[in-house]
């Protein structure tokens, strides 16, 4: 009953899915390695973990991408070429010495 108060409190307080709960309790307990000792048979270190929880599985996701080749749009690159430098032919006078 306990557990079933919180997932209820967590979806109408905090908008979390079941399934976010879910994976955020895996990530925490299994990924993260964390003992059931400490958590008074109820499951609220949801709200805690949450965020890092979910940046976690968004990094996989995007590795995932990366490897099958999706990766995010990049900013198109323009080339444009540039004249060389415009070399004199005659050299500068200095000063007229037929005077």
């Amino acid at each position: 009953m306990k557990i079933k108060k919180q997932i209820r409190d967590f979806k109408s307080e905090y908008g979390y899915s079941y399934t976010g709960i879910l994976k955020t309790l895996y990530w925490w307990y299994e990924i993260k390695e964390h003992t059931l000792e400490l958590s008074n048979d109820g499951i609220g270190i949801v709200p805690y973990v949450y965020n890092d929880a979910e940046q976690y599985y968004y990094t996989l996701y995007m590795a995932q991408m990366v490897n099958n080749n999706i990766s995010a749009p990049v900013n198109k690159v323009e080339e444009v070429e540039i004249a060389s430098p415009r070399v004199r032919t005659n050299p500068i006078k200095l000063f007229n010495l037929k005077k």
